[in-house]
């Protein structure tokens, strides 16, 4: 039984000087400095929010009906 490898992954003699397929955009480093600072902007994003709840949308410090009381988020 014999065994025929494609052609694609059998190298030429006169491929031998060119071993890179692709190549990156730019250099490695950046591709963490990217992430980081996608991920801080994120996090930037979820900070802008925190404490928001403490605003108190529906005035129920005021002595208004509270609708979300009869979701059980309100503690008794």
């Amino acid at each position: 039984m014999t065994s025929v490898l494609p052609s694609a992954l059998v190298a030429s003699p006169e491929d031998a000087g060119h071993s890179v397929v692709n190549e990156l955009p730019f250099e490695p480093i950046w591709f963490g400095v990217i992430a980081m600072v996608a991920f801080l902007g994120l996090l930037a994003l979820l900070f802008s929010f925190r404490n928001t709840l403490a605003l108190d949308p529906h005035g129920v410090g005021e002595g208004q009906h509270d609708p979300d009381a009869g979701r059980g988020t309100s503690a008794h």
